[in-house]
């Protein structure tokens, strides 16, 4: 198995992403450290580990090329079966790859594998909420429409299938490079997720996830827009921001999209028509297992409701919504107490 690790001005978290690939509990692991351009000492961190321990070695551009480059130029250099990537900033736990490899060779057609994550608050040094996301390929398919279904930083690939079919990390991207590959996976074979806890997902301010937005020209937005044709259904504009409103994310409470709170009441009656012409258009090309997308149709449904009769109020815990620990603000610049 290969590990990846994209690394853009890192030095303060990479030495605890590496610590934890070098504590696997699978033997077999090289690991690959691609320094984006950093100025910061990155490569340094990398260097170290590489005199170290020769499963690690490091790879520096010449510039900063974006995550989608450097990840791409890991993929290139990778020998093993199975392709692992975890962000810098995060950190593995002791048997993630043990745990996603065992889930291959129980199924050899899966091509992506994810899990649980725990958040960690890099501000508190804290251990806060675990996101759990759908174990079968079925909801995992379902719920990919709305949101990324496997976390990114926790998922492996079977690099040997994306490789033979050629699917590479966008580069047209900033944002959501993993989740789009994840997309590309699901369209090659079974896709899923095992039910441990694999990863600390770190939240502080600098995180890439940060600056993600939902709105029309978004590349979030790009994303679904390119899962949702290849499930059999063009939205239009508003009923892309119908889509978006509805879509579930762990980052901030539901019913806090701008757009919900501009429909109100009217946001049920918009989403109930969006989604009946989503599950009849999928439906039609069968790539979406009816039963699970209306499963998670039903599920969105009864959350807009409750979001509507229980608004998110400004200014209130809910609204100031912190992954880790709400209400705690460890996004923001300013101090959250």
């Amino acid at each position: 198995m290969t590990a990846v690790v994209a690394a853009h001005q890192a030095a303060r978290h990479l030495g605890s992403a590496l610590s934890s690939l070098a504590a696997q509990t699978l033997d077999d692991l090289e690991v690959i450290v691609v320094d984006d351009g950093s100025t910061d000492g990155t490569s340094r961190v990398a260097e170290a580990f590489a005199r170290s321990d020769r499963r690690f070695r490091l790879i520096r551009l010449d510039r900063n090329r974006g995550q989608a480059a450097a990840l791409d130029a890991g993929l290139q250099e990778a020998t093993g079966r199975y392709l692992a990537i975890l962000d810098a900033d995060d950190e593995a736990t002791p048997r993630r790859m043990e745990l996603q490899v065992s889930a291959f060779e129980r199924d050899p057609g899966l091509v992506l594998v994810g899990g649980a994550v725990v958040t960690l608050c890099d501000r508190h040094a804290v251990e806060g909420r675990v996101w759990r996301y759908a174990t079968d390929d079925a909801a995992v398919r379902a719920r990919t429409l709305f949101k990324s279904e496997v976390i990114s930083g926790a998922v492996t690939f079977d690099r040997e299938c994306i490789t033979r079919h050629g699917v590479r990390f966008d580069r047209s991207l900033r944002h959501g490079v993993d989740w789009a590959l994840s997309a590309a996976a699901m369209r090659l074979g079974r896709v899923g997720n095992v039910e441990p806890v694999v990863m600390r997902y770190r939240i502080h301010p600098r995180q890439m996830t940060v600056e993600m937005v939902d709105d029309l020209g978004s590349d979030s937005t790009r994303i679904r827009r390119g899962v949702l044709a290849w499930a059999g259904v063009e939205p239009t504009d508003a009923e892309m921001r119908t889509h978006l409103a509805v879509s579930p994310c762990n980052y901030w409470p539901f019913g806090s999209h701008p757009f919900f709170r501009e429909r109100g009441e009217a946001i049920l009656e918009d989403a109930e028509r969006w989604l009946g012409r989503l599950v009849d258009g999928t439906g039609r090309t069968g790539r979406i297992p009816p039963e699970a997308l209306q499963a998670t149709v039903d599920e969105i449904l009864a959350m807009t409701e409750q979001a509507l009769r229980e608004p998110v109020v400004d200014g209130g815990p809910s609204a100031r919504n912190c992954p880790v620990a709400a209400p705690l603000d460890c996004v923001a610049d300013e101090p959250c107490r």
